[in-house]
Parts: C-alpha cells; structure tokens; sequence
C-alpha cells in the first residue's frame, strides 16, 4: 500500500517533465526610435503691423530629424533645418519708377515638434506641431525689373537691422507610407514667426510648405 502510494506521488511530480513545453506568448513589437532627411518647397513671406505691401517669395526646406516613440500614438521629432524666408515689396529707384525688392532670408532652424500618428497600419495620417527656434544665417537684398540689378547683403546696404534669432510656431500634418524597416511621408506645414525680425518694426516671418520625408 505504502509503495503505491509513492509511485503515485512520483508519477505527479513527474508529469510536468513529460508534457510538451509551451511557447511563450509573442510580445508586442518595441517601437525604436528612427532618424530621417527631408527636403521642400515654401512660400514665404514678410507679416505685422508694419509689413505693408510686401508679398511672397520662393522659399526651400532642408534637413534631418530624429522621431522617438513616446508610447501610444506620440512621438517626439526634433528636426535641424536649413530654410529660406523673407518677402517682396515694391520699393523706388532712382530717375523715377519702381522695382521688386526681394529680402531673402537664410536660417538654421530647430523645430521641437509633437506628433501623433497611428501606431499601426501601412497607411497612417498624422498631424504635428510644436515651438522651433531659428538663427540666421544670411540676409540678402535684391532689386529685380529695374534696368541695373543690384544684389547686396543687408548689412552693406544698411537697409534695417535684422535680427539673428527668430522663435516660430511650427502646425502641420500629412499622409505616412510604411515598410518593414522605412517610411515616407508628404507632409504640409505652415510656421508662423512670432517675433519681429527687425529691431525698429514688427515685421514677423510667415511661410507655408510641402515637405517629402524619408525615415529609416
């Protein structure tokens, strides 16, 4: 009686041993951080109080950024770009009449953008915004449609003192495509300045974009 009892006892202990071993359930798949380039075309112009009669400019977007998954459908993108701003206005010409004045713009621009997307699917619309900081890099004038051209920096024709920093809004969104381990994106966005880029005016830099990024 005594020795059945042990081998019953052994048999139990002994059964998890036999069983087939289970596999562990699939975890979800950890989102990494990604890095990527992208390059466009913006309309830019010259905005405020004092921006009278200024219309806009050809302008281009290039750069890198950085996307890390903050959980969810949040992801953080810091971006370093180099953007072409400014405007045009009518400005007068010696022995009467008048000419375009264009005010070409150039800056290191670092936009700290919040962006929400889908988490999954091949096709994921998504929207983003946040604050970006800019320092200025080059300032240009240039008369067009007179009989002289004239190009000119802004400090050798001391036309206003412009400011090296500028500090933007930067709202926008657009339409992601996704592979295994890459993505691209058109992407629209408008920033809008919210300081003067001279020191005596309010004058307020203002653009609108089309952007094609690529991630990987």
């Amino acid at each position: 009686m005594l020795l059945h009892s042990l081998q019953s006892v052994l048999l139990v202990l002994a059964l998890p041993a036999m069983l087939p071993a289970q596999a562990p359930l699939p975890s979800a798949p950890r989102r990494r951080a990604s890095v990527g380039a992208e390059v466009g075309y913006s309309r830019t112009t010259l905005s405020g109080p004092d921006a009278q009669g200024l219309r806009s400019r050809q302008g281009a977007i290039t750069g890198l950024f950085v996307q890390a998954p903050l959980g969810g459908p949040l992801s953080l993108r810091p971006e370093l770009l180099f953007a072409l701003k400014g405007g045009r206005a009518e400005a007068s010409v010696e022995g009467g009449g008048t000419a375009q004045l264009d005010i070409e713009l150039a800056y290191i621009e670092v936009p700290l953008l919040l962006r929400v997307g889908l988490p999954r699917g091949r096709v994921r619309p998504m929207l983003f915004g946040g604050p970006a900081g800019a320092l200025q890099i080059g300032c240009d004038l240039q008369l067009i449609g007179s009989d002289q051209p004239v190009r000119s920096t802004c400090d050798a024709a001391e036309f206003a003192v412009f400011r090296q920093l500028d500090f933007a809004l930067v709202v926008g969104g657009g339409i992601e495509v996704r592979w295994p381990q890459s993505s691209l994106s058109l992407e629209g966005r408008y920033t809008g300045g919210l300081r003067s880029v001279l020191d005596q005016f309010d004058v307020r830099n203002r653009g609108y974009g089309v952007v094609l990024a690529l991630t990987f």
